[in-house]
C-alpha cells in the first residue's frame, strides 16, 4: 500500500508502481471513483466504449485499398445476383 497526499484542489498522483499494475490506464483517461465507507475510496478505470476501442483496427487490413471502389464492385456484383433472382420463372420481383 502507498501514501500519496491530497493537493489543494483535492488531486492525487497515482505512484508510478500502481500506475504498472493497472493495464490500460492512460493520461488524460476517466476514471470512475467510488467512497465505499466515510473511510475507504476506490478507483476503477472507465471503460472504452466500441468505438474508441475499434477505431483504427482495420487500417492495415485495408492498406492499399479504396473502400469506396470495393464497396461500390461488392454493389455491382449484388445488383448481377438480383437480376439472375429476377429472371427464373416463379420468382417474385423484391
Amino acid at each position: 500500500m502507498q501514501q500519496v497526499t491530497v493537493g489543494t484542489k483535492y488531486q492525487i498522483v497515482i505512484p508510478k508502481e500502481v500506475r504498472k499494475r493497472i493495464k490500460g490506464l492512460k493520461p488524460g483517461q476517466k476514471v470512475k471513483i467510488y467512497s465505499a465507507d466515510e473511510n475507504t475510496v476506490s478507483i476503477k478505470i472507465t471503460p472504452q466504449d466500441w468505438v474508441e476501442r475499434t477505431y483504427g483496427m482495420m487500417t492495415d487490413a485495408w492498406k492499399g485499398i479504396d473502400p469506396i471502389a470495393e464497396l461500390e464492385k461488392m454493389r455491382d456484383e449484388w445488383e448481377e445476383r438480383l437480376k439472375g433472382f429476377e429472371k427464373e420463372p416463379g420468382s417474385k420481383k423484391v
